[in-house]
């Protein structure tokens, strides 16, 4: 899988968020919990919440979404130097 492929896409409609990664897709209505975190996260330019949010929908345990974690916050403060 190329680099590109394994891009976060998020696209935002009236009905909810789309998110894609890799070849998967996620659907997060309006009327779900996380539709308002996300919608905040659009709004501060925050991707981090999407990956996570990502990682529990996959059922991924607690250590892989803590290491997730750590390495966006370690990319985010790179970019910041």
């Amino acid at each position: 899988m190329s680099r590109t492929q394994r891009r976060l896409g998020i696209f935002r409609s009236e009905l909810g968020i789309t998110l894609t990664f890799g070849e998967e897709t996620f659907f997060i209505s309006a009327g779900e919990p996380f539709y308002n975190i996300g919608v905040k996260s659009l709004e501060n330019d925050d991707f981090i919440p999407f990956y996570v949010e990502i990682a529990r929908r996959k059922n991924l345990g607690t250590e892989f979404v803590d290491s997730l974690r750590r390495r966006i916050e370690e990319h985010t403060e790179k970019e910041s130097e």
